[in-house]
């Protein structure tokens, strides 16, 4: 018994070396230039009760509690959260500069106490504005080894939320609209294809061509295309995938292979937008399943199908792709 108490405390005081060699501070930031002026811009971000149009991360629990202050657009206004998923947690109005600058304090208080600093700058650009989002803080003792996450992983979500922004603020400018579906039960079909492996954007520049040329072989086809992610990391943007048709058994020959994909439960996931919005498409369905948690599939593929080809439609707010994350169990 000694022995095994001996390399717990070992195994401890180890760990506790660990952290406190670390410094747990961090800094996010992410920009992106708005399609309206500085003024509707920056009032978006003021008024706190816009936030639950754009954030990305009020649109995974949309039923969360949800208090404001009675005044919430000026210095000392906060909005708080309560949610079985989201924790729970303050967002408090310090200064603002109007159409310039804001500076907010968050504090989170559940699942782990952090006090955290926020910042936007409004550049007005005339018709449209440079909105710069940024986050400041440290990480508590026991946490600081998720430090070094925070830039990627927060990273993401601004980008998501200055996307989603950019449609609150006008909505004829392109931006991602996101509903998540329920489970489905997705059956076995036949598919040609066409290999394609890196990262996220050669696949978006691959994906018109690689989709012509497969419909343009198959005299009829039983589906739309798709692509299929064998090996993904929506964090880091790289795959093993191939762009596909389903084709059936009265499909002409043709040099491409036939393979077999082979159903099961899947989590859907409704993108409204152009495809360079995928990537941030992906990571919202990962984050939505880790919040849920929903443990992900890895030995079989995940599913994007276009509801119509890329290069149909000149509006892009209105272009459907389903996203389909492979469930366990």
């Amino acid at each position: 018994m000694w022995i095994a108490l001996t390399i717990l405390a070992v195994v401890l005081l180890a760990g506790l070396v660990y952290l406190a060699r670390l410094d747990g501070r961090f800094r996010v930031e992410r920009k992106l230039e708005i399609d309206a002026p500085a003024q509707f811009a920056f009032e978006a971000i003021a008024d706190f009760k816009s936030w639950p149009e754009w954030s990305p991360w009020l649109l995974h629990e949309p039923d969360a509690e949800i208090a404001f202050s009675e005044d919430c657009r000026q210095a000392g206004g906060y909005y708080n959260w309560n949610g079985k998923r989201l924790g729970a947690g303050k967002l408090t109005h310090l200064k603002l500069q109007p159409h310039s600058h804001i500076e907010q304090q968050i504090e989170f208080r559940r699942p782990f106490r952090a006090t955290n600093q926020i910042g936007w700058g409004f550049e007005d650009l005339g018709d449209k504005t440079l909105v710069n989002w940024e986050m400041s803080g440290k990480m508590p003792f026991l946490m600081r080894f998720m430090a070094a996450k925070m830039e990627p992983v927060i990273g993401r979500d601004f980008e998501l939320g200055l996307a989603r922004l950019n449609g609150y603020v006008n909505a004829d400018a392109e931006h991602p609209a996101i509903e998540f579906g329920g489970d489905e039960d997705l059956e076995d079909f036949s598919y040609w294809s066409i290999p394609c492996n890196g990262n996220l954007r050669q696949l978006e520049a691959a994906r018109p061509t690689a989709l012509e040329a497969l419909i343009r072989a198959a005299d009829r086809k039983t589906g739309l295309g798709l692509a299929l992610y064998h090996r993904f990391d929506p964090l880091e943007g790289e795959f093993r995938a191939e762009i596909a048709i389903p084709v059936g058994a009265a499909t002409p020959a043709s040099n491409y292979s036939q393979r077999e994909f082979q159903g099961g439960r899947y989590l859907k996931m409704t993108l409204r937008g152009h495809h360079r919005f995928l990537p941030l498409g992906w990571y919202a369905l990962y984050t939505h399943c880790r919040m849920y948690r929903r443990k992900i599939d890895r030995s079989r593929p995940a599913l994007e199908i276009y509801q119509q080809p890329p290069q149909q439609g000149s509006d892009s707010n209105r272009t459907a792709t389903a996203l389909y994350a492979p469930l366990k169990g």
